[in-house]
């Protein structure tokens, strides 16, 4: 078991700069690359990594860049809902651990591709819905 986290974050429009946020709170999660397709929500990431005092990540705006570094544990996927499963299931190929703010599949068989990904893989693909883990639920 590890004491820590090196994650990814994918997808950084307003819900994925509020997640990164929250996710900035957790002293043992490392953010250690950023993707967007957009640079200026690349800058604006960037710029809530440094609010928060932490190290300054790989930005990238391409995610194959980021799925190639192998001090990379998990990767959290925060893109527009049709792109959350495509890129959780690229991130268990490879050898990734994959979260997505929301389902986001766009059929049945994507749900059973990404299914059948991570039987293959051993990489679990976790469904981070914002609201069964809240206080009032």
């Amino acid at each position: 078991m590890k004491d820590s986290i090196n994650i990814g974050v994918v997808g950084l429009g307003g819900r994925g700069v509020g997640n990164l946020r929250l996710i900035l709170r957790m002293d043992d999660v490392y953010v250690v690359s950023l993707c967007d397709l957009r640079k200026e929500r690349l800058d604006r990431a960037l710029q809530a990594m440094k609010d928060a005092g932490r190290p300054i990540p790989q930005a990238t705006l391409d995610y194959e860049e980021m799925l190639a570094r192998k001090d990379i544990d998990a990767i959290c996927v925060f893109s527009g809902w049709n792109e959350h499963l495509p890129l959780c299931i690229e991130a268990m190929k490879a050898g990734k651990y994959a979260a997505t703010e929301v389902g986001g599949a766009n059929s049945i068989e994507q749900c059973w591709e990404t299914v059948r990904v991570s039987e293959r893989t051993g990489m679990p693909c976790m469904l981070l819905e914002n609201c069964c883990y809240d206080r009032n639920e």
